[in-house]
């Protein structure tokens, strides 16, 4: 059986970001700096440009996004309980099954969605950071992918050297800055425990170069409709999956972030 296991802050490589060209700072759904655009006719009134919090030096707050292609999946059924052979067993079983989920997850639940939902929570609100511009910055890859792609090993390999040394993990020199990483999204299926969605994540907050806070870890919500079983309980199962997401985010900062000890 082939289980991921993250321990945080990576023990496991997961994390990945490319250069400042390549962080994408107006996806749809994030809220980002606009600017008020003329028009030709006088009754139409300009939209009014997004008011942003600023640090003593007059520089924008920004906090850092980085959503998740790193989708793992396990279905654990009775052979499970016969220890490794049986583990092993069970999960040949299952392999055809848990693969779908994982491409139903990356269909039902890509950075794209993950941004529209954390935004439709209030992200900044949610984190406490009201007023923060937000950077989306390329997704964390799954992390089969770094054993193939020598370039993108090295990258990941830098990105967790910087977490192991509390450095920015971004280029970005703003004074009031965070970030925000999402390290994986993990369907799991039991037989004792039916089925939950996890979600990790890795978030920090810096003072200039110093890392004042940091949360780290997963929390879960349980999943009945998802992986949708007939064609009419598609749009359930993609409902479902977004809301258990939501739910572990708000519960991930409650108890992760805030609740840290």
């Amino acid at each position: 059986m082939r289980y991921v296991c993250l321990a945080l802050p990576l023990a496991i490589s997961v994390i990945f970001s490319g250069s400042p060209a390549l962080a994408q700072t107006t996806p749809e759904g994030v809220a980002v700096e606009t600017t008020a655009t003329a028009t030709d006719t006088p009754t139409t009134a300009a939209a009014p440009a997004t008011s942003y919090k600023t640090a003593a030096d007059g520089s924008v707050c920004e906090l850092h996004v980085w959503p998740t292609e790193n989708y793992l999946g396990i279905n654990m059924g009775l052979l499970s309980g016969f220890g490794i052979v049986g583990a092993l067993a069970d999960q040949a079983v299952h392999e055809g099954k848990v693969t779908t989920v994982k491409g139903l997850m990356a269909e039902y639940l890509g950075p794209d969605v993950q941004m529209e939902e954390l935004n439709k929570i209030g992200i900044e609100q949610t984190l406490k950071l009201d007023g923060y511009k937000i950077i989306l910055e390329e997704p964390t890859p799954f992390n089969e992918d770094l054993k193939k792609d020598p370039e993108l090993k090295a990258k990941t390999k830098a990105m967790n050297a910087r977490l192991k040394a509390s450095q920015r993990l971004s280029d970005s020199t703003a004074p009031c800055y965070a970030e925000l990483v999402t390290t994986h999204i993990f369907y799991h299926k039991a037989m004792m425990y039916g089925s939950n969605l996890f979600t990790g994540w890795i978030y920090r907050e810096f003072d200039g170069p110093k890392q004042t806070k940091i949360g780290k870890g997963q929390v879960k919500n349980p999943l009945e409709n998802f992986p949708p079983k007939t064609e009419e309980m598609v749009e359930p199962a993609k409902a479902e999956l977004r809301d258990a997401y939501s739910k572990d985010f708000t519960e991930y900062v409650e108890k992760k972030v805030f609740g840290a000890k």
